[in-house]
Parts: C-alpha cells; sequence; structure tokens
C-alpha cells in the first residue's frame, strides 16, 4: 500500500489562474496578482507573507539577502518565521523566480522570460502532455 501512496505524489505541480487586465495596479496588488496568477499565493489567503518577501527581494536592488537579514527586515509581520521564510524561498526558487547566489537570494532578472522560457514549455506543455497521457488512455 505504501508504494501506491509514493507513486500518487506528482512530480511537479502549478496552479494557473486568470485575472482581469493588470493596468491600473498598484505595486503591492501587482506582484500579489503575479502570485495568485502562478498559484503561489491562494485567493482569500490572510497569510501572504510571501508578496512581502517578494517586495523585499525586489527592493534590494540586486543585493543579495539571506534567510536571517530577511527575517531582521520583515520584523514581526504575521507569518515571518525562519521555517515560514525558507519554505516560501523554496517554492520562488522552484519556478525559477529566485536564485541563490553566494551572496544570498535574488529575484530573476526578468520574469516575463523565465514565463516564456521554463513556466510555459518545461512545467504547463510537460504537465498537459501527460494529461493528455492519461486522457488517451482513458478514451481507449
Amino acid at each position: 500500500m505504501s508504494k501506491k501512496a509514493l507513486r500518487d505524489i506528482p512530480l511537479q505541480e502549478i496552479t494557473l489562474r486568470k485575472y482581469e487586465s493588470p493596468s491600473g495596479l498598484e505595486k503591492r496588488e501587482l506582484v500579489r496578482r503575479f502570485l495568485l496568477s502562478v498559484g503561489l499565493l491562494q485567493p482569500g489567503e490572510s497569510r501572504d507573507i510571501i508578496v512581502d518577501l517578494f517586495e523585499l527581494l525586489q527592493s534590494s536592488k540586486g543585493n543579495g539577502l539571506d534567510p536571517i537579514d530577511i527575517l531582521k527586515a520583515l520584523g514581526d509581520k504575521r507569518g515571518a518565521s525562519a521555517p515560514n521564510i525558507r519554505r516560501q524561498l523554496r517554492r520562488m526558487k522552484d519556478l525559477k523566480l529566485v536564485e541563490k547566489r553566494q551572496d544570498g537570494y535574488h529575484l530573476c532578472e526578468k520574469f516575463s522570460t523565465v514565463v516564456d522560457t521554463f513556466i510555459i514549455p518545461f512545467v504547463v506543455t510537460q504537465s498537459l502532455e501527460r494529461l493528455r497521457e492519461y486522457s488517451s488512455l482513458l478514451d481507449n
């Protein structure tokens, strides 16, 4: 039974959401909608520390931040614990939005490039191909 449970673990997972056009949004709301769109934030989630983390990394102006610096900067915001910060960094790193260098964590250079070169071809397209395989076997 445990072998079957291991087979049900997804190899990769992504949630995509479509919202209205982003024109006229303030910076925080734009970040929030982007993170909602790629599934890193859930609708109605009150603990949006990932938004604060993303904004902090974006405002670091190319300077790397380590988790200790991030914890100090986020202070006593709800959800700003060391394990949660590491978890959120790992989630963003898995989608190639964040990279770890010698001097700390950085946001990637261009998010549109990440979407075009990683998320669409390696996450969305491959997931759709696997979905086609399952649906084809169901049809037979």
